[in-house]
């Protein structure tokens, strides 16, 4: 009987059952790596795919900038990092929309976009146009901060995800207080 090989992805889920012909050359193409969990039909447990010398990967594999390949779970984390600091832009954007609505006279709005920038659409509603003015430079500090937040989570700064996150946290709690149910649950969507 020959032996059979099953694999956990970078995406949690199983591989298999393949040859070990095939393992090698997921191997080769990088879709594994030394610590990634093989399963041999022949054994009762799990292993790193370095326990397994028929694979000949190393126990310690080289930094990444050597090999030029990337683990499926390094990709699966860089991947979901892009798209968490994506989320920033996205609510920048979204709240420019609502600003420019808000100043043209229009009565739609995105609730993923900012409640403080809603909040200071509506104090200066149509007042004279140095209060709008004055509510345009709030909007866009806010929003541009958003966007500093942005860049820097895209270049996986964690203390950016942290105070991006806190941020629209505190700014969710503005839905919360005049009781807009929508908006509180597409910011607690977005944080999450």
């Amino acid at each position: 009987m020959e032996i059979t090989y099953k694999t956990i992805g970078g995406d949690g889920r199983e591989y298999g059952p393949i040859s070990l012909e095939q393992l090698k050359g997921w191997g080769a193409e990088g879709r594994i790596g030394p610590n990634s969990q093989i399963w041999r039909s022949d054994s009762e447990t799990w292993s790193s795919a370095s326990a397994l010398p028929e694979l000949g990967l190393p126990a310690n594999p080289p930094p990444l900038a050597q090999t030029g390949v990337v683990s499926p779970e390094l990709l699966a984390l860089q991947n979901a990092s892009r798209s968490g600091a994506q989320w920033f832009f996205w609510i920048a954007g979204l709240s420019v929309i609502n600003t420019i609505s808000a100043f043209s006279g229009g009565s739609f709005g995105f609730v993923i976009g900012l409640g403080v920038t809603q909040a200071i659409d509506s104090l200066a509603g149509d007042g004279e146009s140095s209060g709008k003015l004055i509510a345009l430079i709030l909007n866009l500090i806010a929003v541009g901060f958003f966007i500093f937040i942005g860049v820097f989570a895209r270049r996986r700064h964690a203390w950016a995800f942290l105070a991006g996150m806190v941020l629209y946290a505190l700014d969710g709690l503005i839905f919360l207080l005049v009781k807009d149910w929508l908006g509180v649950g597409f910011h607690a969507f977005a944080l999450w």
